[in-house]
């Protein structure tokens, strides 16, 4: 999944956070705009500087969105997202994330907790945001192909696609290892509950 010696965070400690390329915040929203509520609220529990609702902003949706610092994004609720309560927020027509890329020795002890062992954090915050509204949530989620390839058929992760705990991928969104800047990362974007759409998609320009 990494390259390792230019992503290995225990050997070099870096930013775990990868900014979202404007152009692929765009592409997202081009597919899926027409098909969410448009009263709605759109969702980005880990904003950054808030590249995933830039488009659907400029284009009148609400949004909000929420990290632990205020890094610009002029609709930022500082908060830990992991921490929320059930009730605190609306449920959004849209929730779209991408979650950070590295995992530090303290949010790897947090997510062991919640998920009984050292999961991934896009599955860190899927887990989360079918706790707060229900697996009926229209949900974008930036993953490594691990999130959902090369498991055992033992594994949590497997389990928990297979027996229905998470929601149904309706789409997925293939995105070239060097899209990110200055680091290369095998992902891809996962799509739930959001109907009308192609069932694979490859990002260019």
């Amino acid at each position: 999944m990494y390259r390792i010696d230019r992503n290995n965070f225990f050997a070099e400690q870096k930013d775990a956070t990868v900014y979202t390329p404007e152009p692929v915040s765009r592409f997202l929203f081009e597919i899926v705009h027409e098909k969410i509520d448009p009263d709605g609220l759109v969702l980005d529990p880990c904003v950054g500087t808030g590249s995933l609702l830039g488009p659907f902003n400029d284009a009148g949706f609400r949004t909000l969105g929420i990290d632990i610092e205020d890094q610009g994004y002029p609709s930022t609720m500082v908060k830990d997202f992991l921490s929320l309560k059930a009730g605190q927020i609306e449920t959004p027509a849209l929730a779209i994330v991408n979650p950070p890329f590295n995992v530090d020795r303290k949010m790897q002890e947090r997510a062991k907790k919640m998920l009984g062992r050292r999961p991934l954090l896009p599955e860190v915050w899927l887990n989360r945001i079918v706790e707060l509204w229900g697996k009926k949530v229209p949900t974008i989620l930036f993953a490594p192909y691990g999130m959902r390839l090369n498991q055992s058929v033992t594994s949590g992760r497997w389990q928990r696609f297979v027996n229905g705990t998470y929601p149904e991928i309706v789409s997925i969104v293939a995105l070239p290892k060097d899209v990110y800047d200055k680091v290369m990362f095998h992902s891809e974007v996962l799509i739930f509950n959001i109907n009308g759409l192609k069932g694979h998609y490859f990002f260019g320009p």
